[in-house]
């Protein structure tokens, strides 16, 4: 499962000539006929056979892996394939951006024949090896995190250099390619738009309902624009008069299950589990990319981004990409705001169940953070961590943590907190 172009295909065609003698894929979007032949199948040797065809190729269990891709135009295809996970060595991958199926029915298939993978862009570490950074460089980053160390010099303007070319390409394969191929950011930005082009053309595509399509064109177009505002949390208000989440729920949950937007819900209480004080009509919402997102800007954005203008402020573009990482790592996206202590702009739970404060800063005044220090001295909370990320290296004020905004590359869900667990007097 995943976004569109967030490179599905091209990982299953690559595992199955990596582990298997051949591949038959079927494509539902590239053969319409294959949906209607499918589904007259008999039994479940015919529909191997009506496969096979389809594929133009022999289908043998223990020796071939059946791709049956872009299966959100035909919403029937799980039921078929009931039919043949009983079959025993035949392995089959399943592919769709979710644009037209039911979530549910795809989870519903019985725990022990379905494992579920959801791809998403390609993260900070993963643009950084595109783009040959060795190995070695990544650990040494890695251990500055743990060990609250200075990132060595000219390792740290390698990793920023880095960072803010990944907030002009992004993560999505098919634009880092691009860039990696030619440096070229005209290429890497036509095949931006041709995904953002395709998007909008997907909601067309999969909504029938023609509110309800354009209530999601409406959500979608807003995005960039809702983010630059001071304020950058989602406003019905932008939308037209009479705009309410009530009648736009459903259009919120398509944008966010096909993975093309990243809701980050407000709290009420910053404790765990965060979900229980979650509301869910006021939020912000992120594009599932920073690419996308600096692509639909004003093009003189390029050359700022480029060569790190201060003047320029970076604030919704750092925060976007900080939700694209946050959100590759595994991490619920939340944010805290109320009237008497602030806004925070991440609020991030681990497995063990403790609470973290999160702040993004692009500008020089990163030290000023009056919320989380409100909420640091607020009786009856406690935080595992105070995380400042900034464009600068390694520091340490009291409880709270200074750390280069590239190092949201080291934060894991998983983890456990350390022995220096923030606790609030």
């Amino acid at each position: 499962m995943g976004a569109r172009q967030v490179g599905k295909t091209t990982l299953v065609r690559e595992f199955a000539a990596n582990e298997y003698q051949r591949l038959a894929e079927v494509n539902f979007i590239e053969s319409p006929q294959a949906a209607d032949t499918v589904s007259k199948a008999s039994d479940a040797k015919d529909l191997l056979l009506r496969l096979s065809i389809l594929a133009g190729t022999e289908i043998v269990p223990g020796e071939t892996l059946l791709f049956l891709d872009e299966i959100q135009a035909c919403q029937d295809v799980l039921t078929w394939v009931k039919f043949l996970v009983e079959m025993r060595d035949l392995d089959i991958v399943l592919s769709g951006s979710m644009l037209g199926v039911d979530l549910f029915n795809v989870r519903s298939l019985p725990v022990g024949f379905l494992q579920t993978m959801v791809m998403k862009p390609l993260d900070f570490f993963e643009f950084c090896d595109a783009c040959g950074l060795p190995s070695s460089a990544l650990f040494t980053m890695q251990e500055c995190f743990f060990s609250h160390c200075e990132v060595p010099d000219y390792l740290h303007e390698k990793l920023t250099d880095l960072w803010y070319k990944y907030l002009l390409v992004g993560g999505m394969p098919d634009a880092v390619q691009a860039f990696v191929d030619s440096s070229d950011l005209n290429r890497v930005r036509n095949v931006q738009k041709a995904i953002v082009d395709l998007y909008e053309l997907d909601i067309t595509k999969y909504v029938p309902d023609l509110v309800e399509r354009r209530h999601i064109k409406t959500i979608y177009e807003s995005i960039v624009n809702q983010l630059n505002a001071p304020n950058k949390r989602f406003k019905f208000t932008k939308l037209g008069n009479g705009s309410r989440f009530v009648h736009m729920r459903t259009a919120f949950d398509w944008l966010a299950n096909a993975g093309i937007a990243l809701p980050t819900l407000k709290v009420q209480e910053p404790r765990y589990p965060m979900g229980d004080h979650a509301s869910e009509n006021s939020f912000k919402l992120y594009l599932n990319d920073v690419g996308l997102l600096t692509s639909q800007l004003m093009r003189e954005v390029d050359l700022e981004i480029l060569n790190r203008r201060s003047s320029m402020n970076y604030g919704s573009i750092f925060e976007n990409a900080a939700a694209q990482e946050l959100f590759a790592k595994g991490y619920e996206l939340f944010y805290y705001n109320q009237g008497n202590i602030g806004e925070v702009d991440f609020l991030l739970q681990d497995a063990r169940g403790g609470v973290s404060l999160c702040e993004i800063k692009s500008g020089k005044d990163y030290t000023r953070h009056r919320a989380m220090n409100n909420l640091l001295d607020t009786q009856n909370y406690e935080f595992s961590h105070a995380w400042v990320f900034h464009d600068g290296n390694v520091e340490r004020k009291g409880v709270v943590e200074y750390l280069p905004i590239y190092m949201l590359a080291c934060l894991d869900p998983s983890m456990t907190a350390s022995a220096s667990d923030v606790t609030a007097l």
